[in-house]
């Protein structure tokens, strides 16, 4: 049983989407609200999220939309650094706002600005180390930024009892074309 997990992938540009109104995007929140009531169901309590475009702020909005029917869940945000929306759209901005101001939890590992690099790199640790699973949505043949998550998630469960679980692109299309299938979308 799983009491938090944090759920991270790709950046919404680096699927090629560039507006939060395409088909796309209701799938994925399918999907990703489909994965996160199995690990309700199981137990779960917390997730947690960095607060990145993308698959992070589109489960934060999976996670306030299953509130409704599952009141103890909770959703918590931290932040590599404070002010790292800075550089969004306005319409970013907009929709991280409202994410923010329906989080159970806010914080960042570093109060202030960006740095460097390290910043992120110390977000991910304290995720792996305050969460019992990860749900990490990558694959392989496509590279991006989750890769260098994911590097530090395979050492990190070599060396605890630290679980994930790995979503390829091939599980989401199977679940896509059972979805249209039986058109519940």
């Amino acid at each position: 049983m799983y009491k938090s997990l944090y759920i991270t992938g790709y950046k919404s540009y680096e699927l090629n989407i560039f507006n939060e109104d395409v088909k796309e995007v209701d799938f994925l929140k399918a999907f990703i609200k489909q994965k996160l009531i199995s690990y309700i169901e199981e137990g779960l309590e917390w997730v947690l999220i960095q607060g990145q475009l993308g698959i992070e702020l589109w489960a934060a909005e999976c996670v306030i939309a299953l509130k409704e029917s599952y009141p103890e869940l909770k959703l918590g945000i931290v932040t590599p650094f404070q002010n790292h929306t800075s550089k969004w759209r306005e319409a970013q901005q907009a929709q991280y706002q409202t994410i923010v101001s329906q989080a159970d939890y806010m914080n960042s590992v570093y109060h202030s600005d960006y740095t460097g690099p390290h910043q992120f790199q110390a977000a991910d640790q304290f995720m792996l180390d305050h969460t019992d699973l990860t749900i990490l949505i990558y694959d392989e043949e496509q590279e991006a930024s989750p890769k260098y998550f994911k590097r530090k998630l395979v050492d990190f469960m070599a060396q605890t009892h630290y679980n994930c679980d790995v979503v390829t692109f091939d599980e989401i299309t199977s679940f896509i074309n059972d979805l249209q299938w039986s058109n519940e979308i």
